[in-house]
């Protein structure tokens, strides 16, 4: 297998990670969506990462539908429940993961992209507006010692990636206090083989506006 994408991008690290944690191998192909997007057009028609090349060649888009393919083939190893709450609970968590990352998403290419003269006002206010909200529930959700209760899940993966991405890119909305379980459980993870191995390269941080 092939994973298309950088691991600036928390979406493409989190596969990466599951990937690690099953024990699957696959290969990196690093091109930027941004100064190469002409090319990963080629393998992801939308321009989008992650991306997942299958071995006979089929592609697969969107971190949640190749999730769902690598948890098949993991079988009772898999990140998420089988069936039931459980299940629902953690694809919840990994969802509002999901949706914060994706408008701190829409603040950093509106301030990447556009000239601070070009700046919508409203649109950055709503967007930190749901960032910071998002981050409030994903804290008053949480549990212990995991994000979803007693094991490992997919909804640690996506906190985890979300948690360094925000520091990273958009620290205003992260709260040392008030989002400090959250920073926690994030740095815990980050501990485990299967995130130091897909730590980030220097080369796969996105330029700083």
């Amino acid at each position: 297998m092939i994973l298309v994408g950088q691991y600036d991008s928390p979406v493409t690290r989190r596969v990466a990670i599951a990937l690690h944690h099953y024990g699957m191998e696959f290969t990196r192909d690093t091109r930027s969506v941004l100064s190469q997007a002409g090319d990963v057009a080629q393998i992801s028609p939308l321009t989008r990462i992650p991306a997942l090349v299958l071995p006979g060649g089929e592609v697969l888009i969107d971190s949640a539908a190749i999730l769902d393919h690598l948890d098949e083939l993991a079988g009772p190893r898999a990140l998420i429940p089988a069936s039931g709450p459980e299940r629902r609970r953690v694809l919840q968590f990994t969802a509002l993961a999901q949706g914060t990352f994706e408008k701190a998403l829409a603040v950093i290419y509106e301030r990447h992209f556009h000239p601070p003269a070009h700046h919508s006002a409203p649109w950055l206010a709503r967007c930190m507006s749901q960032t910071r909200a998002g981050l409030a529930h994903l804290a008053a959700r949480l549990s212990a010692p995991y994000a979803c209760g007693a094991d490992l899940t997919h909804a640690d993966v996506m906190l985890t990636t979300l948690i360094w991405y925000l520091t990273e890119r958009l620290p205003e909305v992260v709260d040392t206090t008030a989002h400090a379980p959250l920073i926690a459980l994030a740095a815990r993870c980050e501990t485990l083989p299967a995130f130091r191995a897909a730590a980030l390269s220097a080369f796969e941080t996105m330029p700083k506006a």
